[in-house]
């Protein structure tokens, strides 16, 4: 109970500070009483914490939570043995079939000038660029070949999307980013 002592002393404390001489009295007797039914509520909370099984509780909460977690990761890292680029060319496929894809595609072919890292895939209408994706590792983004090959993109209007492939990339992912490009 010591969090209500130190309520009930700070309140008296700024209590005498306000009251004055007449109004002293009026304020202790509304702190005792005050703290009489704080002793009171938290008398009554702990003889209803009495009959609860804290420690069953507790571990149902942790098996539901793990529970919840398994599950989630479960879902996240949905394996089938296909590759991103696999998942990802069934995607356009099914949901984009008014696009042709084209593969493993130099960035020279939209303008650039000099040493790029070729785009992975590069989505089109006809003969116009809508999306250059580029199937990367963790540290690919370092490297200047990379940011060249972006920057002509970039310097086109071309959207640009990464797809780290260390990552899982279910299906569902990859429709959702696609959808917000195309």
């Amino acid at each position: 109970m010591g969090i209500f002592d130190k309520l009930i002393s700070e309140g008296a404390k700024a209590l005498k500070e306000v009251a004055t001489e007449e109004n002293k009295e009026k304020a202790a007797s509304f702190l005792n009483e005050l703290k009489g039914n704080l002793e009171n509520a938290a008398g009554e909370l702990k003889e209803q914490l009495k009959d609860v099984d804290l420690e069953g509780l507790k571990q149902s909460l942790k098996t539901g939570a793990d529970t919840a977690r398994e599950e989630a990761k479960q879902e996240y890292f949905e394996e089938d043995g296909r590759d991103c680029k696999e998942k990802i060319l069934e995607v356009l496929a099914k949901e984009f079939p008014q696009y042709t894809v084209r593969e493993d595609v130099s960035p020279s072919e939209l303008g650039g000038e000099g040493k790029f890292m070729n785009y992975s895939l590069v989505v089109s209408e006809g003969e116009v660029p809508k999306l250059v994706m580029m199937l990367i590792g963790k540290t690919t983004t370092a490297h200047r070949e990379y940011r060249w090959a972006r920057e002509v993109a970039e310097k086109k209007g071309i959207p640009f999307l990464n797809f780290v492939v260390h990552y899982p990339n279910t299906v569902p992912y990859i429709t959702e980013r696609l959808r917000k490009y195309l």
